[in-house]
């Protein structure tokens, strides 16, 4: 039978009231229209706009229109995926919402642009943090672009995509068993590493440019692989690894990153992803490539020569968190050095990690020095033991922006505000200060560790009844809690601590530990694994709908992960208020024994294996052992080949035990320093595998 269209009533009306010579608009018209507006595929609109546009006898009015918004629609397809940017460049935010398509308010063609004016205002919400935290701005950008959805939903019913807006989720469908032999963690795993590989796959397939680019520009598309981490770095898919090394290489290679480092004046949170984003993925997926090796290396000349200098007290530190490879910018309201200053010399911590090399330590630990002294004194406001947000330049003095509130370095509503307000990414600076311990052996890199360690137990034992005051020990408690929606190293002290535990095996910090969930500290006992089997069970849930929120819909690359952001409710959109985010980190996490965010990677193993019909969890990584759990849901035997990082040099015994059968001993592993450390096993299908790597003390 064939199918009858209804026109909606709302279109009807804007049918009717157009100024046009055609009073009764024809039936191709109409259908055209109602075509264009109902589909879900962006070149399909594109094409019927261009039919209406050629349609014969058409009204001029109305073809003009046509021609306009068929033109829009390409720039939509082939453009920049934030093509829109231009318009509000120098203005205020809101000027996105009087965005001029070409189309008058009364026009029939008024619908289609309500679903692109939502759409716009909708993505730069989600990227924009200024808008977000805006009390004024926020509410004002949902609000609006509800209205658009609402206008674009009610016109055109069978487009699925603005009720998705809307709240109305869209299922993913997708064909996958689940294991009755599996651990309920193996077959949830299992199911968002896959879910997670068609979207990459997806952006690969139809965004990814013949220069690497993924339409986002250099600075947002750098970020992707943060989210790809669990498939890309976790596994070895050879489609998804050389799209990487693609846009990675072509990256580093531009002009304004010929000396080194970014040419410009800008906050290090963008200054520095141009590197530290594409030379940490290539450190791990070329990792003997010396290119790679000496550019990370030579952070650290950047950080002695033009980044830091002695202050006052005599400590070394940035002079501002403004600077560019041969500059730092002169403004006294940037003279600050900030927790996120880090993030500069990731990948050289990184190789410092590896090497240990003098000339690399010197400037890396004399930096540290100092914000291991500023976390010990009392000053502003800021409390002892607890580390600063931000250390004055030229006076070494704990500050916020204009040396009010410690705990800001930027005034609220300026730029990139809720990025450095404290904690700001507080775990990149305490997994430095492990790296330094680790490497120095000295215990005073741990003592601002342990000490807002014993903040935070304080306040978890004995939490205060009433509203914790900004900048306050209280406060700052609060904050070094983990964040369930955050998949950064935003808070969550417990990561940093998770790391020390695996990386030493101290038992000091079990208690907190133990406090703070399976989520963020992947423990074994029966609690650890039904509290790490419901966090996996909410982010299969976020997985198994909105593809193309995390696809064809995204407007921005750097919030590839992030389209529920847009319906938190109450407009508290960076608490993820009343939705959840796919936990692309703790699957990053399982896979690989890392115990934090991959942007500075202290994996303790990469599976040279696709992601597909696997599920891994690594349960014990230190320096001198390594366990995991396998699955393996094909139907016959699986080679892989498992490559370790953290295991200190010397001889292991490695042993694969199935389910009732005694261990089966595989081949000694020798341990070199500085060189590969691989080993080759053979899954069995469909049973659980628990993988051995101890010290051979014969």
């Amino acid at each position: 039978m064939k199918r009858i269209s209804l026109v909606p009533l709302s279109l009807v009306v804007w049918l009717s009231i157009t100024v046009y010579t055609c009073a009764e608009p024809s039936a191709a018209v109409v259908g055209l229209i109602q075509r264009a507006g109902n589909t879900e595929d962006e070149l399909e609109r594109q094409r019927l706009l261009n039919e209406l546009a050629a349609l014969p006898g058409l009204e001029e009015g109305l073809k003009k229109e046509a021609v306009a918004l068929a033109g829009f629609a390409r720039s939509w397809n082939e453009g920049a995926l934030k093509l829109y940017n231009g318009f509000t460049r120098g203005k205020p935010p809101e000027t996105i919402g009087d965005y001029e398509f070409g189309v008058g308010r009364e026009s029939p063609l008024f619908p289609i642009t309500a679903l692109y004016r939502g759409r716009m205002l909708a993505w730069n919400l989600i990227e924009n943090s200024t808008v977000r935290s805006s009390p004024k701005s926020g509410p004002w950008f949902k609000d609006e672009a509800v209205k658009s959805f609402r206008i674009a939903a009610e016109a055109f019913p069978e487009n699925r995509l603005p009720r998705m807006y809307l709240g109305e989720a869209i299922p993913w469908p997708k064909e996958l068993s689940e294991s009755p032999d599996a651990p309920v963690w193996a077959n949830l795993q299992r199911e968002q590493i896959e879910r997670l590989r068609e979207i990459i796959e997806w952006w690969i397939d139809h965004r990814q440019k013949p220069d690497g680019q993924f339409g986002g520009g250099w600075g947002d598309d750098c970020e992707m692989w943060r989210w790809w981490s669990a498939v890309l770095l976790g596994f070895n898919d050879p489609k998804i690894t050389a799209a990487q090394l693609k846009f990675s290489k072509a990256a580093v290679n531009r002009p304004h990153l010929k000396g080194g480092f970014y040419t410009e004046i800008t906050d290090v949170e963008h200054a520095a992803e141009d590197t530290t984003d594409n030379l940490v993925p290539l450190l791990v997926l070329e990792p003997e490539e010396k290119r790679w090796q000496d550019w990370s290396r030579g952070l650290t000349g950047f950080m002695g020569n033009v980044w830091t200098g002695r202050n006052e007290r005599g400590g070394l530190q940035f002079k501002s968190f403004y600077f560019s490879a041969t500059a730092v910018a002169p403004q006294p309201q940037r003279g600050l050095d900030v927790i996120a200053n880090v993030a500069a010399i990731h990948p050289a911590m990184m190789m410092w990690r590896r090497s240990g090399e003098d000339e690399m330590s010197k400037p890396i630990l004399a930096w540290l020095d100092t914000w291991v002294e500023a976390t010990a004194r009392a000053e502003n406001g800021k409390p002892a033991g607890i580390l600063p947000a931000a250390i004055r330049w030229p006076d070494g003095v704990v500050a916020g922006a204009d040396n009010k509130n410690w705990w800001e370095p930027v005034k609220k509503g300026g730029f990139m505000h809720t990025y450095y307000i404290w904690p700001s990414v507080i775990t990149e600076m305490t997994d430095a200060l492990v790296v330094a311990y680790l490497k120095t052996d000295n215990q005073k890199y741990l003592d601002p560790i342990r000490s807002m360690a014993a903040i935070r137990l304080k306040h978890l034992k004995a939490p205060s009844a009433e509203a914790a005051k900004p900048g306050s020990e209280a406060w700052c408690a609060e904050q070094l809690g983990p964040r369930p929606n955050a998949n950064s190293n935003v808070g969550s002290l417990v990561k940093t601590l998770a790391r020390l535990k695996a990386l030493t095996g101290t038992a000091e910090f079990d208690e907190l530990l133990a406090l703070e969930g399976g989520e963020f500290v992947l423990r074994t006992d029966t609690e650890g694994r039904t509290q790490m089997e419901q966090a996996l069970k909410e982010s299969a849930e976020a997985l198994r709908i909105n593809f193309p929120g995390y696809t064809s819909e995204v407007r921005s690359t750097d919030r590839v992960m992030r389209f529920i952001q847009f319906l938190s409710k109450d407009y508290a959109f960076d608490e993820y208020r009343g939705v959840m985010q796919p936990k692309h980190e703790l699957l990053y996490r399982m896979v690989t024994g890392d115990t934090n965010a991959p942007r500075f990677p202290q994996m303790a193993v990469r599976w040279h294996t696709p992601p597909k019909d696997i599920a891994a969890w690594v349960t014990e990584a230190s320096t001198g052992r390594f366990g995991a759990e396998l699955f393996h849901f094909g139907h016959e035997e699986r080679a892989v080949t498992a490559e370790l990082f953290l295991l200190k040099p010397g001889t292991y015994e490695v042993s694969l035990t199935r389910k009732g059968k005694p261990a089966e001993m595989l081949e000694p592993l020798e341990v070199k320093a500085r060189s590969r450390t691989q080993f080759a096993l053979k899954l069995p299908p469909g049973e659980l595998a628990v993988l051995k790597v101890t010290p051979n003390n014969k």
